[in-house]
């Protein structure tokens, strides 16, 4: 039974975000009034054809870009009204990015690609370590001391996927994170994936492949702009019940 009090403010909550492009004098919209929450701890998997605003979404969820209109409330803050310098700190704490590319440091080891983004963080005691245990929690523990060319496409993104971790971050935001990868790879960083969800990180998935978003627990889809259908997987890839 409800006590009849408020729950928890949703973690993302946009609401009729729209976002216009101009190119010279023509205007293009993108999105065009999407409303959108994401609850703490989920796994949702927005999906879209090319050029339905799945990319738009996703940079204004990672604050690479703000909406034209409308309100992006993440942790209850309106991040239209942050200046640069407070939106760059969200992206670097609040915001774990995993990309398809994995945009490894070639030189580096994979403990010293983790450890990047608390060296521009400004973070000094205990980085190290901080970025062992990152590896550790991906299943590359045994691996920090290779660079990215020692290691399989499945393994450099699990060192992108530990750098994306390592400040602890409010959101996951993987874009098409198996788009490079063979399949069974690509196996082993959703079922990755799915297991961080489960010790209750928030996962923010943008694929255009059926059989990516069934590893999530919800799937969004886009077309021109707009959010056509909101609705759970019916069950979930890999035999892992939601």
């Amino acid at each position: 039974m409800s006590d009849g009090l408020p729950g928890p403010a949703p973690l993302i909550e946009i609401e009729a975000v729209t976002k216009v492009y101009r190119m010279g004098a023509v205007e293009v919209q993108a999105l065009k009034g999407v409303d959108l929450q994401v609850a703490e701890g989920e796994f949702i998997a927005i999906m879209g054809a090319s050029g339905s605003g799945k990319t738009t979404l996703m940079n204004v969820i990672g604050c690479l870009d703000l909406p034209s209109a409308g309100r992006y409330l993440l942790e209850g803050v309106d991040v239209r009204q942050l200046n640069d310098n407070q939106l760059a700190a969200i992206r670097n704490r609040k915001i774990g990015f995993v990309f398809q590319s994995f945009n490894l440091i070639p030189r580096s080891s994979a403990v010293h690609n983790v450890e990047m983004p608390l060296i521009y963080a400004g973070v000094t005691g205990g980085r190290r370590e901080r970025a062992l245990a990152a590896l550790e929690s991906v299943g590359l523990g045994d691996r920090a001391r290779h660079q990215p060319s020692e290691l399989s496409g499945g393994q450099q993104q699990r060192v992108a996927i530990a750098r994306a971790l390592v400040t602890e971050p409010a959101i996951l935001l993987a874009d098409e994170p198996t788009g490079n990868l063979d399949s069974e790879s690509s196996v082993e960083i959703m079922r990755l994936l799915q297991e961080l969800n489960e010790e209750g990180r928030t996962v923010v998935l943008i694929t255009h492949e059926d059989e990516v978003a069934a590893f999530a627990r919800r799937v969004v889809r886009l077309k021109d702009g707009l959010v056509v259908r909101d609705e759970p997987t019916i069950a979930r890839a890999s035999g892992v019940t939601a």
